[in-house]
């Protein structure tokens, strides 16, 4: 089974953020689109050799302009999906509601940063203890914005994990 994604601005810049950009060995290869890259590069943030920037064809390009008009989402997330729909990703990465529900609207399998941290330690790429340290950087280092109440129960679902 294909195991490839899509990725937006928001995992790779928090993955990078607590030092996990490793967690992107998960997936067969992660792609990104031109405007994401940008987007990285604005936050400094180098592509990680496992990132592939790919361009998008024309009936894409139509698509980013049907999505940015028709929903609210920023260039960078409607060029993402329009890429994980024009290579038919099996995974979208977003950390972005907006992008989440329009991704979901065509069918694309989301996750989030959250999620892969916990794809990570199901998949023994980090052990438990690794994987709470993870979790708890994503509040204390990491740009997203997450609830207490959030990294608190994300916690108790990792130690109830066998």
């Amino acid at each position: 089974m294909a195991n490839n994604a899509v990725s937006n601005t928001g995992p790779i810049l928090h993955l990078t953020e607590i030092s996990f950009i490793k967690a992107l060995e998960l997936f067969s290869f992660v792609l990104i689109p031109e405007e994401v890259s940008n987007e990285l590069r604005k936050h400094g943030i180098k592509i990680p050799r496992s990132v592939k920037i790919k361009s998008l064809d024309s009936k894409s390009k139509d698509r980013v302009k049907v999505l940015t008009n028709q929903y609210s989402i920023d260039s960078g997330e409607a060029e993402a999906i329009a890429l994980a729909l024009q290579e038919k990703a099996s995974y979208f990465l977003t950390d972005d509601l907006e992008a989440r529900q329009v991704a979901k609207n065509y069918n694309l399998e989301v996750h989030g940063t959250v999620g892969i941290v916990l794809r990570a330690f199901r998949h023994k790429l980090i052990n438990k203890k690794e994987a709470i340290e993870k979790v708890r950087s994503l509040k204390n280092t990491s740009s997203l914005f997450i609830t207490q109440d959030l990294i608190s129960n994300i916690i108790e679902a990792i130690e109830d994990f066998s």
